[in-house]
């Protein structure tokens, strides 16, 4: 037994995703700042609203990290489930979308253009539902 016990083990995978997470968080802050400053509507109870959120997201990251640790030293607890990975990766394709979301808003020409279709998402089909 190790006197200093690691307490958590992550892939450079898991880690790859976290950062990315975390990167496009700051970078989704940063556009939907850019968007707020073009369209001329920049109100502090969104921003706070939002920095809110992104707190909120950066503790299910710690939360599953935290999990995933229990788990590797507990051993068996009912799921194998790989915890970072699955938040992250969640966080990751989220924070793509509103990125996207927030350049075509400051930038509403390139809304029917090719480069938007690339990141297109399912909105659409919700959109059309109702």
């Amino acid at each position: 037994m190790q006197p200093i016990p690691q307490l958590v083990t992550l892939s450079a995978e898991e880690l790859w995703l976290v950062a990315g997470a975390c990167l496009l968080m700051l970078i989704d802050v940063a556009t939907g700042l850019l968007q707020a400053w073009m369209t001329h509507d920049y109100q502090s109870s969104k921003m706070r609203e939002g920095l809110g959120h992104k707190i909120v997201l950066v503790l299910y990251i710690v939360l599953a990290v935290v999990i995933q640790a229990i788990v590797q030293h507990v051993g068996d607890v009912g799921w194998t489930v790989p915890m970072v990975y699955a938040v992250s990766l969640y966080i990751l394709v989220m924070e793509v979308s509103s990125i996207v979301e927030n350049l075509a808003n400051a930038y509403p020409e390139l809304k029917q253009t090719k480069l938007l279709s690339f990141f297109a998402n399912s909105q659409k089909g919700e959109d059309n539902a109702a």
